[in-house]
């Protein structure tokens, strides 16, 4: 299984986007939802882009102007907020979420000289997730292996103690 990144943008700010996703598209184990690839041909757009929202680890918001004015990004929000999803805002022309999103920590890419360390933040927090994810998917997995050789071992006994009897 994967970490999944939705993201979320208005179109007008596509090229700006592109550089950090291919920054995080390098990350082992990370597959980024961006509705301007990954939509195919006949896909219903409302329910194929809510689909992807509930199935992501993260709710990645390019914040500016236009995507303050997109109904698509707005409804996206929506859906993010309504499914308590972790929402990282990052601002990329200074334009600052305001409402329901107004307290939550954002990542400031409008200022060159804050840029380099800000993708330095969301690319670690992406790789502790990341690790952390499939850690817990490996426990899991141990687990479930551990659950079956128990029942396994108790199976042989049973059959033992039948022979006996």
């Amino acid at each position: 299984m994967t970490f999944t990144i939705f993201a979320s943008y208005s179109t007008k700010d596509l090229e700006r986007i592109k550089p950090v996703l291919d920054r995080i598209s390098h990350i082992n184990g990370l597959r980024t939802f961006l509705a301007e690839t990954d939509l195919q041909p006949g896909d219903m757009i409302d329910k194929t882009i809510t689909q992807h929202i509930l199935s992501s680890d993260v709710f990645l918001l390019f914040f500016s102007e236009s995507a303050k004015n997109s109904n698509y990004v707005q409804q996206e929000i929506g859906v993010a907020l309504g499914h308590t999803k972790i929402i990282i805002p990052l601002l990329l022309d200074g334009t600052k979420p305001t409402g329901m999103l107004a307290n939550v920590q954002y990542l400031d890419l409008s200022d060159e000289t804050k840029r380099p360390g800000e993708l330095e933040r969301l690319y670690n927090f992406i790789i502790r997730n990341v690790q952390s994810k499939n850690q817990n998917q490996l426990l899991g997995a141990l687990a479930v292996l551990g659950i079956g050789y128990m029942l396994y071992a108790s199976s042989q006994n049973q059959d033992e103690y039948d022979d006996e009897g």
